[in-house]
């Protein structure tokens, strides 16, 4: 999606008095620090052709999910919408599903993908009465938090005086004239290294933070994060095809997020395979089959309009099939803790594990790719592997891949390392006063010599060992791990 940052000005709307609703009440300027996440229910190609990465869900589906997101940390999902077909059916089941738990929800009107949302007395004020005042809806500050992805310039003032329910409105803006005297907050999407819309060969600054959060002069600012960014759309799809420099973006975007503490901070995504930034479940199988999602590997292969039309081998089935990111979460967790609390990341002993992550080819390889180039950017990041070691006090991490090895001290916390890209399976182990904690074998082998499209999503996996109810199964002996 493209952004740009250009000049904001703001002045926020404030709610003198908040009335109690009928299913929940607001406290005035309720404000603790929250995770969210963002979550597509939307799946526009150019051509004309609309999927939906959900319209097949079910009640359990969204009680999967829900129930994942809360195990990591999150508070709720920003539940990205257009105009579409499906959409008010998933909005039902998502909240239904949600009424039973303490996770939230709250709607993100997509206007990029959706201009209708212009019409707001039809497409936006119908859905913002009907669940701003739901059990299951995110309360957040003056009101039902309410978001947007884009709409620049959109006049909420007419929203709020056609709804029944006082609203706290955080959209993301991007343009220097969007007219901000009716919202309360403001979202900044961009959460990777770019510079007028284009990758730069540089790692994530806070410059983008710190212009928003001056605007803005005290009133809310959520920050995005994100662990990742490629897509690989030809022309008579997206019509994208670049990456940023993603590293190791997450960790060192949650460390500026620690110093940054912004009122809410958003994860981007839960469910966005076309940009490779997903973070979220990667099959609808019982968790006593990890061990099957572990080696088969493909996201909700059940579903293949979760990544485009059926037939279109274009889509991101190509990048995003056999790449689970479940891992990062295990990072995300602690990170989560941390912001919240104010506090330095701590892992417990329960926590430790080496989480993992690399490409499957170097990125000067020449890919026999029948529809594109290499992405723009391609020259940025490190033909290398990383690991993430989570300990309670220091060990020794020993890291192989191919012929690059590497054994150091890593500290107690959350730390990243890298070595070498070299041919095969990597391996990671950590050993502490000669015992070994944990190790394991990455999942996916990497080619140094052939590649037949340009993928540089990442496969993520971690060293832990799950427990596996099903005991008439065999597991392997050493593991790579979705969860």
């Amino acid at each position: 999606m493209k952004l740009q940052l250009l000049g904001l000005t703001l002045l926020a709307a404030l709610v003198d008095a908040i009335p109690s609703s009928t299913n929940s009440t607001i406290q005035k300027r309720a404000t603790p620090k929250l995770v969210v996440a963002h979550f597509i229910l939307i799946y526009a190609l150019t051509v004309g052709i609309k999927v939906g990465i959900v319209d097949g869900y079910t009640q359990a589906d969204w009680a999967n999910d829900i129930s994942l997101a809360a195990a990591t940390g999150i508070d709720a999902f920003a539940l990205n919408i257009g105009t579409d077909s499906w959409t008010d059916t998933q909005l039902a089941l998502a909240y239904a599903a949600a009424r039973s738990t303490s996770f939230k929800l709250f709607i993100s009107f997509d206007f990029a993908a959706s201009p209708g949302f212009s019409d707001f007395n039809t497409q936006i004020v119908p859905r913002l009465n009907l669940y701003a005042s739901d059990a299951a809806q995110l309360q957040w500050g003056n009101g039902a938090l309410v978001s947007t992805f884009s709409g620049d310039g959109f006049d909420w003032s007419g929203v709020r005086s056609a709804v029944g329910h006082p609203l706290e409105i955080i959209p993301f803006y991007q343009a220097a004239q969007a007219h901000q005297d009716s919202t309360d907050g403001l979202f900044m999407w961009n959460a990777w290294p770019s510079q007028n819309n284009q990758p730069i060969d540089q790692t994530m600054s806070i410059a983008g933070d710190q212009f928003y959060q001056s605007q803005l002069a005290g009133s809310p600012y959520m920050a995005g994060v994100s662990p990742w960014f490629f897509t690989h759309y030809n022309p008579q799809t997206f019509n994208k095809n670049w990456l940023y420099l993603s590293d190791t973006l997450l960790i060192d975007r949650w460390n500026e997020i620690l110093n940054l503490q912004p009122q809410l901070v958003e994860l981007i995504t839960w469910n966005d395979f076309g940009e490779s930034h997903y973070i979220g479940i990667t099959t609808s199988l019982p968790e006593r089959h990890t061990y099957l999602i572990n080696y088969l590997g493909p996201l909700h292969p059940e579903r293949p309009s979760v990544y485009a039309p059926s037939g279109d081998s274009d889509g991101a089935i190509q990048w995003a099939a056999g790449f689970p990111h479940d891992a990062w979460r295990k990072i995300i967790t602690p990170y989560i803790a941390a912001y919240k609390n104010g506090g330095p990341v701590t892992i417990s002993a329960s926590q430790e594990n080496i989480v993992y992550w690399y490409r499957p080819h170097p990125k000067g390889l020449s890919c026999s790719d029948p529809f594109l180039g290499p992405p723009t950017g391609q020259s940025f990041p490190a033909d290398g592997i990383w690991a993430a070691t989570l300990l309670a006090s220091p060990a020794t991490l020993t890291m192989t891949s191919g012929t690059f090895s590497l054994t150091t001290t890593a500290p107690a916390g959350i730390n990243y390392f890298s070595t070498g890209m070299g041919s095969g399976q990597p391996t990671f182990k950590l050993v502490r006063n000669g015992v070994t904690i944990t190790q394991g074998t990455g999942g996916l082998s990497i080619d140094l010599n052939s590649c037949n499209i340009y993928n540089f999503n990442a496969f993520v996996g971690s060293t832990s060992i799950p427990l596996i109810s099903d005991n008439s199964k065999q597991s392997p002996s050493i593991w790579h791990e979705g969860h």
